[in-house]
């Protein structure tokens, strides 16, 4: 099962990228979800941030996607981001 990450603009791309150590660590793959140009900013920022500080001797790759969410009966496209140990 994946372990599903929403970033949001208000998260902080450090503490998302601990997050995602955590997960790879564990399961091996994790998958982003972020909607706006800013959250989507913070999400890919945070996988940097977890391939060069966090999670070393792992071959991370990351699979980025659109995807289309709900918003208050809105529909919003975003990324879709899938982050996995290789």
């Amino acid at each position: 099962m994946i372990t599903i990450c929403r970033i949001s603009t208000h998260s902080n791309p450090v503490d998302a990228a601990q997050r995602i150590a955590n997960v790879i660590r564990k399961c091996g793959v994790i998958e982003l979800q972020a909607v706006g140009d800013n959250a989507i900013s913070k999400a890919v920022k945070a996988v940097a941030i977890a391939q060069k500080s966090i999670v070393h001797n792992v071959d991370m790759v990351c699979t980025p996607s659109f995807m289309v969410a709900d918003s208050k009966g809105d529909k919003v496209a975003g990324m879709k981001i899938v982050v996995e140990n290789r």
